[in-house]
């Protein structure tokens, strides 16, 4: 029986020892950087997009395309994928973190009008969606330079 004793309290106090997350069950993400800036249209060079973000349930990471980028120049909207969490991260605590999305220079064209022959500018505006569809708030890149 003590034994059983000490061992529930030393469950109690790890529970209690647990830091408990405050961040709302709605993802929420914050624009960081991207780079380079300029990149040459149709390439294979690559644009980095990183942001934070931040979700109290942690259930972002679930194998369905659930970050959406859209072009300025357009209204194509481009999936991505969070990884699948593994559950030994305990993302049912919260997560907060870092999201790096690569870009592939290779789908960005210049578009076909007399004024961006030589070159074309864009941003992009994200945002995410949880596994309990909850839609983040909606950030808003720095400018890209597209060359010939």
């Amino acid at each position: 029986m003590p034994k059983q004793i000490l061992v529930l309290l030393c469950l109690l106090n790890l529970l209690a020892c647990k830091k408990k997350t405050n961040y709302a069950n709605i993802p929420k993400i914050v624009f960081k950087n991207l780079t380079p800036s300029t990149v040459k249209a149709g390439s294979q060079e690559k644009i980095s997009v990183y942001f934070n973000f931040e979700d109290g349930d942690g259930n972002i990471g679930f194998g369905k395309d659930n970050i959406f980028f859209k072009d300025s120049r357009d209204t194509n909207i481009v999936p991505f994928k969070v990884p699948t969490i593994p559950n030994s991260f305990n993302p049912s605590s919260g997560l907060k973190g870092i999201i790096q999305i690569d870009y592939s220079a290779a789908f960005l064209l210049l578009r076909t009008d007399t004024l961006h022959k030589e070159s074309d500018t864009l941003h992009w505006t994200i945002y995410m969606k949880d596994e309990a569809d909850n839609t983040s708030n909606v950030i808003t890149t720095t400018d890209v330079i597209l060359t010939k």
